[in-house]
């Protein structure tokens, strides 16, 4: 969890703070912003852009990561909180950390970035983005979950470095009523307790493996607002108990770094998926393409989708996560979420072994045949895990997908035992 610098809102709004940051920095092309507080981070990007420099986003923080980053990208710098916060000793901090601010930069149209896809596919991938581009796209989110004129504050357990963070906690606030704040809880205690002090009401931006850890703790949850989940399929029950924990909407995003977002639901209510104004899905037999006003050309998606109606869509999965076994067929996301599904399964995945089963990695007390038997009344009996095997965690990153180089070497130590 980041270390909450003292930091108030008046001295971020102050334009000679991006300038004295902006001054201590290197000359260099790049900057690769590792800044976990939302207000350095913020700072961080805009001091960047008045110095014409790009700004780097890594998909993770691993010493490995970083490493092949300054490789690919040799005039670059490293900016963390520790960093910014140094160099900013002329100015009076005060001692206690700001919850929520107003961040105007001083040129915003300046500024570039660099975001990088997950790796839970394989090799990261950089996608340039510009303010433009990103403000366009928050408009027409904020439209369409009816976020404009909202005085609210946004919480997020999300990484600002990935994508869906970056749009929900720093871009949204810019652009709109919303506030940014400046932690990142982790724990869902740590989470209940700064929605509840925050002085106005929460946008919740989470992941579904965050939510379902966040249902399971003790504790009532006040001051919500909405809650908001992306990165990975948000189960419908997972969505319908956390409406009636929380009583508020639960709404669903999607998008990925190529695309940015551009579609939501509220699972808990509704299958398909409605699209941002002025995005098209173009709906062929093996591909999908999105267009939207901010996007230069089409993108193919990662997942299939069939027209429902006007704006909507429904999602008929991926061509790579279609498993077929003695003739038959399944998805291999439908399968880890009827896994994590589970009660008393903490976190959990399916993969295909070697011969050709179906197996599962699972972070859980449950014993193997318990989890069975929990995934028997679903599954022809083909596609039930054998073997099942116990772990401390699943690799994931800090947005909660799965890293697949980490995985595949996990793996690797159960082949003798499949």
């Amino acid at each position: 969890m980041s270390k909450p610098f003292a930091i108030t809102p008046q001295q971020c709004i102050q334009e000679r703070v991006f300038q004295a940051v902006a001054a201590s920095l290197e000359q260099v092309q790049y900057l690769i912003n590792l800044c976990e507080n939302r207000h350095l981070f913020t700072l961080g990007l805009f001091a960047g852009a008045m110095r014409g420099q790009v700004n780097l986003l890594p998909p993770a923080r691993s010493s490995r990561v970083l490493e092949d980053l300054r490789a690919r990208y040799p005039s670059s710098q490293v900016i963390t909180d520790a960093w910014i916060s140094e160099r900013m000793d002329e100015f009076p901090i005060s001692s206690a950390p700001s919850l929520h601010a107003k961040i105007p930069a001083p040129d915003p149209e300046a500024l570039q970035l660099i975001a990088f896809t997950s790796g839970s596919t394989g090799q990261p991938t950089a996608w340039k983005r510009s303010w433009a581009v990103m403000k366009l796209c928050a408009s027409l989110a904020l439209e369409a979950l009816q976020l404009q004129g909202r005085p609210w504050a946004v919480v997020a357990t999300t990484p600002p470095q990935h994508m869906y963070g970056l749009e929900t906690s720093i871009v949204w606030p810019l652009c709109s009523d919303l506030s940014l704040t400046d932690r990142r809880p982790f724990y869902p205690e740590d989470i209940r307790r700064q929605v509840q002090a925050s002085s106005l009401p929460v946008v919740l931006v989470s992941t579904p493996l965050h939510l379902k850890a966040c249902l399971d703790s003790a504790g009532q949850w006040r001051n919500l607002a909405v809650i908001i989940s992306s990165t990975a399929p948000l189960d419908p029950a997972l969505a319908m108990a956390l409406e009636e924990a929380s009583g508020v909407p639960v709404l669903e995003l999607y998008g990925s770094t190529e695309t940015l977002s551009f579609a939501w639901r509220r699972p808990a209510r509704q299958e398909l998926w409605y699209s941002y104004r002025g995005v098209e899905l173009a709906c062929r037999e093996n591909e999908t393409l999105v267009t939207a006003p901010w996007l230069s050309q089409p993108v193919v998606l990662a997942d299939r989708f069939e027209p429902a109606g006007e704006n909507k869509y429904k999602a008929l999965g991926r061509h790579s996560d279609l498993i077929k076994i003695a003739g038959k067929r399944h998805s291999l996301a439908e399968l880890n979420r009827l896994l994590t599904s589970i009660d008393g399964i903490d976190d959990g995945c399916c993969f295909i072994t070697r011969h050709g089963r179906v197996a599962a990695l699972v972070v859980s007390r449950l014993d193997k045949s318990d989890i069975r038997r929990h995934l028997k009344p679903h599954l022809d009996e083909v596609f039930l895990p054998r073997p099942i095997h116990h772990v401390s965690h699943i690799p994931r990153n800090d947005s909660g997908k799965i890293i697949q180089a980490e995985l595949q070497r996990l793996l690797a130590s159960f082949v003798r035992k499949d």
